[in-house]
C-alpha cells in the first residue's frame, strides 16, 4: 500500500513508518524538519507546513491511507485545530471511503454496560475532552476511519510489539459490563485508574495493531479502538 504518516518523526509516527517499511509498504513522510527520518528506497520525505490547507491536501493525494500521529491532546484547541484541518483534508484528498487512522485515548472509549465514556467519569482531567472534539471531526467525515485509543504509552526495551494484544470497538478492552453497570461513577473512576498498568503500551504496539488494520471496511471500520495488554502482563510508565 501506500502509506502517507503525519508526524513521523515523533514517538508514534517513527515506529510506524519503522514498521511500514518492514512490512513493504510505500511510506510518504510529512515533517516539519527535513533530515530527521533514516533514508529507505520506499520512503519519500516532504516538509509541509500543516496550516496551509491546499498544501497538505495536495501532500495527501495519490495514497491509499493515510495514518495521523501528529499533534499532542495538551495543546487544547491548537491540537483540535490542527487536527481537524488533518480531518479536512483528507476527506477531500481521499474522497469518501478513504482509509484513516488516528489517535485518541483511553478516557474516550465507552465505559462497558454504560452509555458514558472515561472522560465523563470524576478525576479524569478535562483536557482529554480534546479527543472527543477530534472523535466529532472524524464521525461527520466520509473518510473508512479508525481511532487507536490506549492509555500511557513508553519505549519498548527490545523494540519489539506485544505478542497477544486485547483489542476491542468502542469501548474499554477491560472490565466486565455487569461490573461497571451496578458500580457508582467514582468507583468506576478508581476501577479505571487501577486498570491503567494493562492499558499502557508500548509505541511500537500501537503501530502494530494500526497496520494490522489497513483494511477498508474492515472490524474497526469508523470505530474507536482499545488495546490492552495480554492478562498477567502490567506496565507502569515511569514519572517524568
Amino acid at each position: 500500500m501506500r502509506l502517507c504518516v503525519l508526524g513521523a518523526t515523533g514517538n508514534s509516527g517513527r515506529r510506524i513508518v519503522s514498521e511500514a517499511l518492514a512490512r513493504g509498504h510505500e511510506v510518504t513522510a510529512l515533517v516539519r524538519n527535513l533530515g530527521a527520518l533514516a533514508p529507505s528506497p520506499r520512503l519519500a520525505v516532504h516538509q509541509v507546513d500543516f496550516s496551509a490547507a491546499g498544501a497538505l491536501e495536495s501532500a495527501l493525494q495519490s495514497h491509499d491511507g493515510v495514518i495521523n500521529a501528529a499533534g499532542y491532546v495538551a495543546d487544547g484547541s491548537r491540537f483540535t485545530d490542527l487536527v481537524g484541518r488533518i480531518i479536512a483534508a483528507t476527506n477531500s484528498a481521499l474522497g469518501p471511503g478513504g482509509r484513516f487512522w488516528l489517535f485518541g485515548g483511553a478516557a474516550l472509549l465507552n465505559v462497558p454496560g454504560a452509555r458514558f465514556t472515561g472522560i465523563d467519569l470524576p478525576g479524569v482531567p478535562k483536557m482529554y475532552e480534546a479527543h472527543r472534539t477530534n472523535h466529532d471531526a472524524v464521525k461527520a467525515s466520509q473518510l473508512d476511519w479508525s481511532m487507536l485509543c490506549p492509555g500511557p504509552m513508553i519505549d519498548a526495551p527490545d523494540g519489539k510489539a506485544t505478542s497477544g494484544l486485547v483489542l476491542s470497538a468502542e469501548e474499554w478492552p477491560l472490565l466486565r459490563p455487569a461490573l461497571t453497570y451496578a458500580l457508582p461513577r467514582l468507583a468506576t473512576s478508581l476501577a479505571f485508574k487501577r486498570s491503567m498498568p494493562r492499558l499502557t503500551l508500548y509505541y511500537e504496539d500501537a503501530a502494530k495493531v494500526i497496520l494490522d488494520h489497513l483494511e477498508k471496511d474492515g472490524r474497526f471500520a469508523r470505530k474507536r479502538v482499545g488495546v490492552a495488554l495480554p492478562g498477567g502482563e502490567r506496565r507502569h510508565k515511569p514519572a517524568p
